[in-house]
């Protein structure tokens, strides 16, 4: 499900997942990350431009400073599938006496 944010003054962190995409709709968008396995990359966006999260991070989204609003979409990837059969949880879970 696509999202659409507009920011101005603040700084706004969100948890996203490998796969989302920012886009940026409007202004100059600024990315950067809180990651554990490599250092955190400043990431600038234009109207129009996109990043794909390659791993699950925590993404600080802001206007570029003095640049006025901008307006951010983020799609975010489809939620993962899990494996097994969903009446087997069910039959785990109940109990015979």
């Amino acid at each position: 499900m696509p999202y659409t944010l507009c920011l101005e003054a603040e700084c706004l962190r969100l948890r996203l997942r490998a796969g989302a995409d920012l886009v940026c709709r409007g202004g100059s968008l600024w990315l950067t990350f809180e990651t554990r396995d490599r250092p955190s990359p400043d990431v600038l966006l234009a109207p129009g431009e996109r990043y794909q999260l390659h791993g699950d991070a925590d993404v600080f989204l802001a206007a570029l400073h003095g640049a006025g609003p901008v307006l951010c979409g983020i799609e975010a990837p489809p939620p993962p599938r899990r494996a097994g059969f969903p009446w087997l949880r069910w039959l785990r879970g109940s109990h015979v006496s």
